[in-house]
Protein backbone atom coordinates (compact mmCIF):
# COMPACT_ATOMS: atom_id res chain seq x y z
CA UNK A 1 0.00 0.00 0.00
CA UNK A 2 1.48 3.67 -1.05
CA UNK A 3 2.11 6.27 1.74
CA UNK A 4 -0.43 8.38 0.01
CA UNK A 5 -2.96 5.54 -0.02
CA UNK A 6 -2.88 5.27 3.29
CA UNK A 7 -2.89 9.40 4.13
CA UNK A 8 -6.41 9.57 2.13
CA UNK A 9 -7.46 6.30 4.04
CA UNK A 10 -6.01 8.13 7.65
CA UNK A 11 -8.13 11.46 6.27
CA UNK A 12 -11.30 9.47 5.68
CA UNK A 13 -11.32 7.63 8.65
CA UNK A 14 -11.02 10.41 10.86
CA UNK A 15 -13.16 12.76 9.55
CA UNK A 16 -15.91 10.07 9.38
CA UNK A 17 -15.95 10.09 12.72
CA UNK A 18 -15.34 13.73 13.04
CA UNK A 19 -17.17 14.29 16.14
CA UNK A 20 -14.60 12.32 18.23
CA UNK A 21 -11.96 13.36 16.39
CA UNK A 22 -12.78 17.01 17.10
CA UNK A 23 -13.10 16.08 20.78
CA UNK A 24 -9.88 14.30 20.77
CA UNK A 25 -7.93 17.20 18.93
CA UNK A 26 -9.44 19.71 21.52
CA UNK A 27 -7.49 18.22 24.30
CA UNK A 28 -4.13 18.07 22.07
CA UNK A 29 -4.79 21.74 21.27
CA UNK A 30 -5.71 22.69 25.37
CA UNK A 31 -2.32 20.65 25.96
CA UNK A 32 0.11 22.08 23.20
CA UNK A 33 -1.21 25.51 23.59
CA UNK A 34 -0.62 25.78 27.71
CA UNK A 35 3.28 24.35 26.74
CA UNK A 36 3.41 27.18 24.24
CA UNK A 37 1.92 29.78 26.50
CA UNK A 38 3.70 28.46 29.71
CA UNK A 39 7.08 28.56 27.86
CA UNK A 40 6.96 31.97 26.29
CA UNK A 41 6.06 33.51 29.91
CA UNK A 42 9.27 32.26 30.81
CA UNK A 43 11.15 33.67 28.16
CA UNK A 44 9.77 36.39 28.51
CA UNK A 45 10.75 36.39 32.17
CA UNK A 46 14.33 35.97 30.84
CA UNK A 47 14.26 38.87 28.40
CA UNK A 48 12.97 40.94 31.09
CA UNK A 49 14.89 40.03 33.46
CA UNK A 50 18.10 40.82 31.12
CA UNK A 51 16.43 44.28 30.00
CA UNK A 52 16.60 45.11 34.02
CA UNK A 53 20.00 43.99 34.16
CA UNK A 54 20.81 45.81 31.44
CA UNK A 55 19.85 48.95 32.82
CA UNK A 56 22.50 48.28 36.40
CA UNK A 57 24.98 47.59 33.37
CA UNK A 58 26.73 46.15 30.98
CA UNK A 59 25.52 42.44 30.75
CA UNK A 60 29.07 41.37 29.24
CA UNK A 61 31.13 43.41 31.41
CA UNK A 62 33.69 42.17 34.49
CA UNK A 63 34.91 45.08 36.77
CA UNK A 64 37.97 44.45 38.45
CA UNK A 65 38.96 46.79 41.82
CA UNK A 66 42.27 47.42 42.83
CA UNK A 67 42.36 46.13 46.37
CA UNK A 68 39.39 47.15 48.20
CA UNK A 69 38.21 49.29 45.60
CA UNK A 70 38.06 52.86 46.31
CA UNK A 71 40.07 55.62 47.30
CA UNK A 72 43.55 57.09 45.44
CA UNK A 73 45.16 54.22 43.20
CA UNK A 74 49.08 55.19 43.18
CA UNK A 75 51.53 53.65 45.48
CA UNK A 76 54.09 55.49 47.92
CA UNK A 77 55.88 54.67 50.72
CA UNK A 78 54.84 53.74 54.06
CA UNK A 79 54.53 57.25 55.63
CA UNK A 80 52.04 58.69 52.79
CA UNK A 81 48.56 57.86 52.37
CA UNK A 82 48.19 55.14 49.58
CA UNK A 83 44.69 54.15 48.98
CA UNK A 84 42.87 51.12 49.62
CA UNK A 85 45.53 48.94 48.15
CA UNK A 86 45.95 45.43 49.15
CA UNK A 87 48.70 44.24 49.45
CA UNK A 88 48.24 40.74 48.81
CA UNK A 89 47.08 41.05 45.42
CA UNK A 90 48.66 41.21 42.63
CA UNK A 91 49.12 45.14 41.02
CA UNK A 92 46.62 46.92 38.51
CA UNK A 93 49.49 48.35 36.54
CA UNK A 94 50.04 48.46 32.94
CA UNK A 95 51.75 44.71 33.02
CA UNK A 96 48.56 43.86 34.22
CA UNK A 97 46.56 45.26 31.61
CA UNK A 98 48.31 43.84 29.04
CA UNK A 99 47.78 40.26 30.58
CA UNK A 100 43.88 40.61 30.91
CA UNK A 101 44.00 41.81 26.86
CA UNK A 102 45.29 38.14 26.24
CA UNK A 103 42.62 36.16 28.29
CA UNK A 104 40.23 34.51 25.19
CA UNK A 105 36.78 36.28 24.46
CA UNK A 106 38.27 39.81 25.50
CA UNK A 107 36.91 42.62 23.36
CA UNK A 108 39.03 45.16 24.80
CA UNK A 109 40.00 46.55 28.45
CA UNK A 110 39.03 50.04 29.86
CA UNK A 111 41.38 51.57 32.57
CA UNK A 112 40.27 53.71 34.97
CA UNK A 113 42.32 55.99 37.98
CA UNK A 114 40.76 57.70 40.95
CA UNK A 115 41.99 61.40 42.24
CA UNK A 116 40.76 62.02 45.53
CA UNK A 117 39.71 65.49 46.31
CA UNK A 118 42.79 64.85 49.33
CA UNK A 119 45.13 64.90 46.20
CA UNK A 120 44.16 67.42 43.85
CA UNK A 121 41.86 70.93 44.27
CA UNK A 122 39.76 71.55 40.35
CA UNK A 123 38.70 74.96 40.77
CA UNK A 124 37.75 77.62 38.09
CA UNK A 125 37.38 81.72 38.11
CA UNK A 126 39.69 84.48 38.36
CA UNK A 127 42.04 83.50 41.98
CA UNK A 128 40.61 80.26 41.69
CA UNK A 129 37.33 81.74 43.05
CA UNK A 130 35.31 78.87 42.61
CA UNK A 131 36.01 75.36 43.78
CA UNK A 132 34.72 71.91 43.59
CA UNK A 133 33.24 71.35 46.85
CA UNK A 134 33.28 67.39 46.09
CA UNK A 135 33.15 64.50 43.73
CA UNK A 136 35.01 62.00 41.78
CA UNK A 137 38.11 62.79 39.30
CA UNK A 138 38.61 60.00 37.01
CA UNK A 139 41.28 59.39 34.68
CA UNK A 140 40.28 57.12 31.66
CA UNK A 141 41.10 57.07 28.09
CA UNK A 142 38.66 59.43 25.81
CA UNK A 143 39.04 57.37 22.84
CA UNK A 144 36.64 54.53 24.56
CA UNK A 145 33.89 57.18 26.29
CA UNK A 146 31.86 55.71 23.86
CA UNK A 147 32.63 52.15 24.06
CA UNK A 148 31.95 52.68 27.95
CA UNK A 149 28.53 53.36 27.10
CA UNK A 150 28.47 57.39 27.80
CA UNK A 151 26.26 59.68 25.33
CA UNK A 152 27.52 63.87 25.66
CA UNK A 153 24.80 65.97 26.25
CA UNK A 154 26.27 68.98 25.64
CA UNK A 155 29.90 69.82 23.74
CA UNK A 156 31.63 67.15 22.33
CA UNK A 157 34.24 64.47 22.46
CA UNK A 158 38.21 65.77 22.68
CA UNK A 159 40.49 64.55 19.94
CA UNK A 160 43.45 62.86 20.33
CA UNK A 161 45.10 66.52 19.86
CA UNK A 162 43.75 68.25 23.01
CA UNK A 163 43.46 65.12 25.36
CA UNK A 164 45.57 66.66 28.06
CA UNK A 165 44.13 69.87 27.79
CA UNK A 166 40.56 68.88 28.39
CA UNK A 167 37.62 68.08 31.09
CA UNK A 168 34.25 66.24 30.91
CA UNK A 169 31.38 66.72 33.25
CA UNK A 170 28.75 64.95 34.48
CA UNK A 171 25.32 66.63 34.10
CA UNK A 172 25.35 67.51 37.85
CA UNK A 173 28.60 67.53 38.88
CA UNK A 174 28.94 71.42 38.36
CA UNK A 175 26.80 72.14 41.21
CA UNK A 176 29.07 71.16 43.43
CA UNK A 177 31.09 74.52 42.80
CA UNK A 178 31.09 76.87 45.48
CA UNK A 179 32.23 80.22 45.34
CA UNK A 180 34.62 80.74 47.93
CA UNK A 181 34.36 85.06 48.36
CA UNK A 182 30.77 84.13 49.74
CA UNK A 183 29.48 82.10 52.92
CA UNK A 184 26.91 79.89 54.42
CA UNK A 185 24.16 78.73 51.57
CA UNK A 186 25.17 81.73 49.41
CA UNK A 187 28.39 80.01 48.55
CA UNK A 188 26.77 77.10 47.34
CA UNK A 189 25.03 76.27 43.73
CA UNK A 190 22.59 73.74 44.63
CA UNK A 191 20.39 73.24 41.91
CA UNK A 192 16.84 74.77 42.83
CA UNK A 193 13.64 75.68 40.64
CA UNK A 194 12.67 79.25 40.35
CA UNK A 195 9.36 80.74 40.37
CA UNK A 196 9.58 80.94 36.99
CA UNK A 197 9.95 76.92 36.10
CA UNK A 198 13.53 77.44 35.19
CA UNK A 199 16.98 76.16 37.47
CA UNK A 200 19.61 78.30 38.93
CA UNK A 201 22.64 78.07 37.14
CA UNK A 202 26.18 76.81 38.19
CA UNK A 203 29.00 79.29 38.76
CA UNK A 204 30.98 77.87 36.07
CA UNK A 205 30.60 77.01 32.38
CA UNK A 206 30.97 73.39 31.56
CA UNK A 207 32.08 73.25 28.20
CA UNK A 208 34.00 76.03 26.97
CA UNK A 209 34.79 77.14 30.49
CA UNK A 210 38.46 77.72 31.86
CA UNK A 211 40.00 75.35 34.78
CA UNK A 212 42.60 74.02 36.82
CA UNK A 213 43.77 71.43 38.54
CA UNK A 214 46.34 71.97 41.78
CA UNK A 215 48.04 69.35 43.13
CA UNK A 216 47.72 69.58 47.30
CA UNK A 217 50.48 70.15 49.21
CA UNK A 218 49.59 67.15 52.16
CA UNK A 219 52.46 67.98 54.36
CA UNK A 220 51.91 71.50 54.60
CA UNK A 221 47.60 71.59 56.08
CA UNK A 222 46.42 74.96 56.51
CA UNK A 223 44.88 76.07 59.70
CA UNK A 224 41.41 74.72 58.72
CA UNK A 225 42.55 71.67 57.84
CA UNK A 226 42.72 72.18 53.95
CA UNK A 227 46.08 71.93 51.85
CA UNK A 228 47.44 74.36 49.92
CA UNK A 229 47.68 73.95 46.09
CA UNK A 230 49.31 74.65 42.77
CA UNK A 231 52.16 76.55 42.44
CA UNK A 232 54.63 76.73 39.81
CA UNK A 233 55.06 73.10 37.48
CA UNK A 234 51.76 71.47 40.04
CA UNK A 235 48.71 72.90 38.17
CA UNK A 236 47.31 71.97 35.26
CA UNK A 237 45.05 74.20 32.72
CA UNK A 238 42.14 72.64 31.23
CA UNK A 239 39.16 73.50 29.03
CA UNK A 240 35.35 72.21 29.73
CA UNK A 241 34.88 69.88 26.59
CA UNK A 242 31.29 68.17 27.11
CA UNK A 243 28.83 67.13 29.50
CA UNK A 244 27.70 63.60 29.61
CA UNK A 245 24.21 62.29 29.57
CA UNK A 246 23.27 60.54 32.74
CA UNK A 247 23.35 56.92 32.42
CA UNK A 248 20.93 54.47 34.19
CA UNK A 249 22.89 53.43 36.74
CA UNK A 250 23.75 56.75 38.01
CA UNK A 251 27.33 56.42 37.25
CA UNK A 252 28.26 59.95 35.95
CA UNK A 253 26.38 62.40 37.38
CA UNK A 254 28.82 63.49 40.06
CA UNK A 255 31.62 62.44 38.12
CA UNK A 256 34.68 64.22 36.07
CA UNK A 257 36.77 63.00 33.50
CA UNK A 258 40.11 64.48 32.86
CA UNK A 259 42.49 62.16 30.52
CA UNK A 260 44.61 58.42 31.70
CA UNK A 261 47.73 60.02 30.40
CA UNK A 262 47.24 63.38 32.60
CA UNK A 263 45.86 61.39 35.55
CA UNK A 264 49.24 59.34 35.52
CA UNK A 265 50.99 62.85 35.25
CA UNK A 266 49.42 64.31 38.38
CA UNK A 267 49.98 61.10 40.49
CA UNK A 268 53.98 61.90 39.80
CA UNK A 269 53.58 65.42 40.58
CA UNK A 270 51.96 64.53 43.82
CA UNK A 271 54.32 62.54 44.85
CA UNK A 272 56.98 64.50 43.74
CA UNK A 273 55.52 68.01 45.41
CA UNK A 274 55.07 65.65 48.64
CA UNK A 275 58.63 64.11 48.24
CA UNK A 276 57.21 60.58 48.04
CA UNK A 277 60.51 58.44 47.84
CA UNK A 278 60.49 55.28 46.03
CA UNK A 279 57.38 55.95 44.46
CA UNK A 280 55.76 52.90 42.09
CA UNK A 281 54.37 53.01 38.80
CA UNK A 282 50.38 54.75 39.70
CA UNK A 283 48.08 51.78 39.27
CA UNK A 284 44.27 51.30 38.28
CA UNK A 285 41.59 52.19 40.43
CA UNK A 286 39.52 50.00 38.11
CA UNK A 287 39.44 48.16 35.14
CA UNK A 288 36.67 47.23 33.22
CA UNK A 289 36.83 44.34 30.45
CA UNK A 290 34.21 43.81 28.05
CA UNK A 291 33.52 40.31 26.87
CA UNK A 292 32.57 39.30 23.08
CA UNK A 293 29.43 38.39 24.52
CA UNK A 294 26.99 37.17 27.66
CA UNK A 295 28.19 33.55 27.31
CA UNK A 296 31.87 34.25 28.18
CA UNK A 297 31.85 36.44 30.59
CA UNK A 298 31.88 33.58 33.23
CA UNK A 299 35.32 31.91 31.76
CA UNK A 300 36.78 35.73 31.59
CA UNK A 301 35.69 36.38 35.34
CA UNK A 302 37.21 32.86 36.46
CA UNK A 303 40.35 33.61 34.61
CA UNK A 304 40.92 37.18 35.60
CA UNK A 305 40.08 35.44 39.55
CA UNK A 306 42.56 32.70 38.60
CA UNK A 307 45.52 36.11 38.25
CA UNK A 308 44.71 37.28 41.89
CA UNK A 309 42.34 39.97 41.25
CA UNK A 310 38.50 41.28 42.61
CA UNK A 311 36.32 40.96 40.16
CA UNK A 312 32.55 41.04 39.90
CA UNK A 313 30.08 40.92 36.93
CA UNK A 314 26.07 41.26 36.38
CA UNK A 315 26.55 37.72 35.26
CA UNK A 316 26.90 36.40 38.75
CA UNK A 317 23.42 38.08 39.75
CA UNK A 318 22.10 37.05 36.03
CA UNK A 319 23.35 33.53 36.26
CA UNK A 320 21.06 33.80 40.36
CA UNK A 321 18.12 35.19 38.78
CA UNK A 322 18.25 32.29 36.08
CA UNK A 323 18.07 29.73 38.92
CA UNK A 324 14.98 31.17 40.27
CA UNK A 325 13.70 31.80 36.92
CA UNK A 326 13.81 27.99 35.87
CA UNK A 327 12.37 26.63 38.80
CA UNK A 328 9.43 28.84 37.85
CA UNK A 329 9.23 27.61 34.52
CA UNK A 330 9.34 23.92 35.47
CA UNK A 331 6.11 24.43 37.47
CA UNK A 332 4.77 25.98 34.38
CA UNK A 333 6.07 23.78 31.99
CA UNK A 334 5.02 20.33 34.79
CA UNK A 335 1.42 22.23 34.50
CA UNK A 336 1.24 22.29 30.84
CA UNK A 337 2.70 18.78 30.81
CA UNK A 338 -0.06 17.44 32.97
CA UNK A 339 -2.90 18.89 30.08
CA UNK A 340 -0.53 16.91 27.61
CA UNK A 341 -0.52 13.46 29.57
CA UNK A 342 -4.76 13.76 29.73
CA UNK A 343 -4.06 14.74 25.88
CA UNK A 344 -2.67 11.39 25.55
CA UNK A 345 -4.88 9.65 27.02
CA UNK A 346 -7.61 11.29 25.24
CA UNK A 347 -5.90 9.93 22.10
CA UNK A 348 -5.26 6.39 23.10
CA UNK A 349 -9.23 5.82 24.42
CA UNK A 350 -10.51 7.25 20.78
CA UNK A 351 -7.94 4.75 18.88
CA UNK A 352 -8.80 1.70 21.01
CA UNK A 353 -12.66 2.90 19.86
CA UNK A 354 -11.36 3.05 16.41
CA UNK A 355 -10.37 -0.48 16.62
CA UNK A 356 -13.21 -2.20 17.91
CA UNK A 357 -15.73 -0.57 15.16
CA UNK A 358 -13.09 -1.26 12.47
CA UNK A 359 -12.53 -4.73 13.07
CA UNK A 360 -13.92 -6.15 9.93
CA UNK A 361 -12.05 -3.59 8.20
CA UNK A 362 -8.58 -4.83 9.57
CA UNK A 363 -9.84 -8.95 8.44
CA UNK A 364 -10.38 -7.59 5.05
CA UNK A 365 -7.01 -5.86 4.88
CA UNK A 366 -5.58 -8.61 6.46
CA UNK A 367 -7.40 -11.38 4.04
CA UNK A 368 -6.56 -9.20 0.78
CA UNK A 369 -2.96 -9.51 2.13
CA UNK A 370 -1.81 -6.28 3.35
CA UNK A 371 1.23 -6.22 4.96
CA UNK A 372 1.42 -6.23 8.97
CA UNK A 373 3.58 -3.10 8.86
CA UNK A 374 1.13 -1.48 7.04
CA UNK A 375 -1.82 -1.81 8.94
CA UNK A 376 0.40 -0.68 12.31
CA UNK A 377 1.74 2.51 10.03
CA UNK A 378 -2.34 3.07 9.02
CA UNK A 379 -3.36 3.56 12.80
CA UNK A 380 0.40 5.14 14.17
CA UNK A 381 -0.31 8.20 11.40
CA UNK A 382 -4.30 8.42 12.55
CA UNK A 383 -3.10 9.37 15.69
CA UNK A 384 -0.12 11.12 14.64
CA UNK A 385 -2.20 13.42 12.22
CA UNK A 386 -4.46 13.66 15.79
CA UNK A 387 -1.47 15.27 17.93
CA UNK A 388 0.01 17.66 14.38
CA UNK A 389 -3.71 19.01 14.07
CA UNK A 390 -4.02 19.82 17.70
CA UNK A 391 -0.30 20.98 17.80
CA UNK A 392 -1.26 23.55 14.45
CA UNK A 393 -4.10 25.07 16.11
CA UNK A 394 -3.01 25.09 19.73
CA UNK A 395 0.11 27.51 18.19
CA UNK A 396 -2.52 29.61 16.19
CA UNK A 397 -4.26 30.24 19.53
CA UNK A 398 -0.77 30.83 21.15
CA UNK A 399 0.03 33.60 19.26
CA UNK A 400 -3.58 35.06 19.30
CA UNK A 401 -2.95 34.71 24.01
CA UNK A 402 0.20 36.00 23.53
CA UNK A 403 -0.43 39.06 20.97
CA UNK A 404 -3.18 39.75 23.80
CA UNK A 405 -0.96 39.59 26.86
CA UNK A 406 1.61 41.72 25.16
CA UNK A 407 -0.74 44.14 23.73
CA UNK A 408 -3.42 44.37 26.05
CA UNK A 409 -2.04 43.48 29.55
CA UNK A 410 1.68 44.19 29.35
CA UNK A 411 1.95 46.50 31.96
CA UNK A 412 0.21 44.41 34.52
CA UNK A 413 1.64 40.81 33.89
CA UNK A 414 5.42 42.68 34.09
CA UNK A 415 4.33 43.76 37.13
CA UNK A 416 3.42 40.63 38.61
CA UNK A 417 6.40 39.27 37.31
CA UNK A 418 8.53 41.46 39.29
CA UNK A 419 9.81 43.41 36.47
CA UNK A 420 8.68 46.62 36.45
CA UNK A 421 5.39 47.27 34.11
CA UNK A 422 6.84 48.96 31.22
CA UNK A 423 4.51 47.32 28.96
CA UNK A 424 6.97 45.11 27.17
CA UNK A 425 6.92 41.82 26.13
CA UNK A 426 5.76 39.51 28.83
CA UNK A 427 4.95 36.47 26.12
CA UNK A 428 7.76 35.40 23.29
CA UNK A 429 6.97 33.05 21.10
CA UNK A 430 10.28 32.09 18.76
CA UNK A 431 10.14 29.52 15.74
CA UNK A 432 12.09 27.14 17.63
CA UNK A 433 8.96 26.98 20.19
CA UNK A 434 6.37 26.28 17.14
CA UNK A 435 8.23 23.38 15.88
CA UNK A 436 8.99 21.59 18.92
CA UNK A 437 5.48 22.16 19.86
CA UNK A 438 4.44 21.00 16.62
CA UNK A 439 7.13 17.98 16.79
CA UNK A 440 5.91 17.54 20.51
CA UNK A 441 2.56 17.13 20.23
CA UNK A 442 3.04 14.79 17.36
CA UNK A 443 5.58 12.51 18.96
CA UNK A 444 2.97 12.47 22.02
CA UNK A 445 0.16 11.41 19.26
CA UNK A 446 2.31 8.54 17.97
CA UNK A 447 3.21 7.40 21.78
CA UNK A 448 -0.45 7.29 22.37
CA UNK A 449 -1.41 5.08 19.64
CA UNK A 450 1.51 2.57 19.64
CA UNK A 451 -0.85 0.21 21.58
CA UNK A 452 -3.41 0.49 19.87
CA UNK A 453 -2.14 -0.20 16.53
CA UNK A 454 -0.13 -3.29 17.72
CA UNK A 455 -3.47 -4.29 19.27
CA UNK A 456 -4.87 -4.14 15.69
CA UNK A 457 -1.98 -6.27 14.30
CA UNK A 458 -2.96 -8.88 16.34
CA UNK A 459 -6.63 -9.23 15.57
CA UNK A 460 -7.05 -12.92 13.52
CA UNK A 461 -8.16 -12.08 9.73
CA UNK A 462 -10.82 -14.79 10.00
CA UNK A 463 -12.04 -14.01 13.56
CA UNK A 464 -12.00 -10.29 12.82
CA UNK A 465 -14.27 -11.56 9.84
CA UNK A 466 -16.97 -13.61 11.75
CA UNK A 467 -17.33 -11.55 14.40
CA UNK A 468 -18.62 -9.06 12.11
Amino acid sequence: MKIYDMLIICLRNLWRRKGRTLLTVIGVVIGSCAVIVMISLGLGMNKAMDSMLSSWGDLTAVTIFNGNGSGMMFVTDDSHYSGNSNKEKPPLNDDALEMLKNIDHVSYVIPKITLSNEMVTLCSGRSDRYRLGWGEIYGVDFSMLEKMGYEIEEGAIPNEHNYKESIIYGNEITYNFRDTKKHGNASMTAKQQLPDGSFTKPFVEPVGGDFKIGINNTKKPNEDGSYPYGGRGYEYKLTGAAVLKQDPNWETPYSIFIDIDLAKEIIESYNRLNGVKKAKAPEYSQVKIVCENIDSVDAVQKAVEDMGFTASSMAQVRSQMQGELGVIQMILGGLAAISLLVAAISITNTMIMSIYERTREIGIMKVLGCFIGNIRLLFLMEAGMIGLLGGIIGTIISYIISFIMNTFAGSAFAQILGFGGDGGEVSIIPIWLVLLALGFSTVIGLISGYYPANRAVKISALEAIKNE
